[in-house]
């Protein structure tokens, strides 16, 4: 009897003690890893960065597992709270499948809105067709090329006479951030035989107060003209003013080229 006696309490201890474990175990099975980020406000990183660079700033730590900082993931999101700055999730998960999210504000120190780019320099010949959605692109330095996603808001062109024409066109990238512009396309009745100056850039964006070296933009004058026998008319240029401004290629006071200029705030 005694000998049952003794049995029984230590079996009732051994069921206390599993039973304490057990809830201790449960417990600590129940305790999601900690995510700590080492930049107290905003994330400064190029828009390029990948999200290698981004997990360099967050460490995570788990009661039963210790460090998985190598089990982090990164959780874009497409959208700004304010240009150029967008949110992003860093998210862990432990051996018990605990999950723990923390949330930073990431700001590309390089960002800036799309940017239009042309192909041609829309001085066009009278009676000809054009396909602006094939002259028109755009590039985000997120996105990169964006061209897709141009769209011609309108326009007034008709190529049945001379004269300057408005063409509206607008891009919107991943982020939901939109660039618009307006400029003229100019058609023209000189003989389709005249040859026009080719250059680097159709478009050329620049901040307020600076002033592009246009006769570096020529990439070839006409054949049978040299550089000298081109004439740069910018005076439709102000560097001082924001906006989008024409600068001409003229040879013998004719239109053999145009550059379109934006001029942004510095």
């Amino acid at each position: 009897m005694r000998n049952l006696r003794i049995w029984v309490c230590i079996l009732t201890v051994v069921s206390i003690v599993a039973t304490v474990v057990l809830r201790i175990r449960s417990v600590k099975m129940n305790v999601p890893p900690v995510i700590k980020c080492s930049v107290a406000g905003d994330i400064e990183v190029l828009s390029s960065a990948t999200d290698e660079e981004l997990l360099k700033y967050v460490t995570a730590t788990d009661v039963q597992d210790g460090d998985i900082s190598d089990k982090i993931i990164v959780e874009r999101k497409n959208y700004f709270v304010s240009k150029g700055i967008t949110p992003i999730s860093y998210a862990v998960c432990d051996s018990d499948n605990n999950v723990s999210k923390i949330v930073k504000n990431v700001k590309f120190t390089d960002y800036r809105s799309p940017r239009f780019t042309l192909k041609s320099d829309f001085l066009v010949y009278a009676k000809t067709n054009i396909d602006f959605s094939n002259i028109v692109g755009a590039e985000d330095v997120y996105d990169g090329d964006i061209s897709d996603f141009v769209k011609i808001i309108s326009n007034t062109y008709n190529n049945a006479y001379a004269g300057l024409y408005d063409v509206n066109c607008k891009v919107t990238n991943s982020f939901g951030d939109t660039s618009e512009i307006s400029f003229m396309a100019i058609v023209v009745d000189d003989d389709k035989d005249v040859k026009k100056v080719a250059l680097k850039e159709y478009i050329i964006y620049t901040t307020s107060g600076e002033t592009p070296d246009f006769k570096d933009n020529i990439l070839n004058p006409p054949v049978g003209k040299t550089l000298k026998d081109i004439e740069i008319d910018d005076s439709e240029f102000d560097p001082e003013t924001p906006g989008v401004y024409s600068v001409y290629y003229k040879i013998s006071d004719m239109i053999r080229g145009r550059v379109i200029v934006v001029v942004e705030e510095a």
